[in-house]
């Protein structure tokens, strides 16, 4: 029978702190990481919003690869649309309200609306927002 090593909580905790603390540091660097980190979203929901998988995410993330063309657009875009939404709500939560049904779009999840390229219906809201007629 092959003995197995326990691990010590603590060194445990401090590889989870290194890990959070290297992720923030290709966060400052790397503008697809700090976009995410910005919305406090998991890859795989980062990825959806941008309509790429999470290998190329995690690939954009490390510095192995580059986001072109319409990859970029879709970035540039969302971080235009995050910015306006920080205006409206509370920037720690704009990642869980992607991921949320909205009555304003039908009971669908914002993120839904961005999957099915209907971006201008979460633009309309911010405007109404801004404007004070959103019902």
């Amino acid at each position: 029978m092959a003995a197995t090593l326990k691990q010590h909580p603590y060194r445990k905790a401090s590889r989870i702190a290194s890990a959070k603390a290297q992720a923030k540091s290709l966060a400052s660097d790397n503008p697809v990481a700090s976009l995410r980190e910005a919305l406090e979203m998991p890859r795989s929901k980062f990825a959806r919003l941008l309509g790429r998988t999470e290998r190329a995410i995690i690939d954009w993330e490390s510095g192995n690869a580059h986001p072109q063309g319409l990859s970029q657009q879709r970035i540039h875009e969302l971080e235009r649309l995050t910015e306006a939404l920080r205006g409206l709500f509370d920037a720690k939560s704009l990642g869980s309200w992607f991921d949320a049904p909205n009555p304003a779009f039908g009971g669908l999840k914002p993120i839904e609306v961005i999957e099915r390229g209907e971006t201008d219906r979460l633009w309309q809201m911010i405007f109404e927002l801004r404007a004070g007629t959103h019902v």
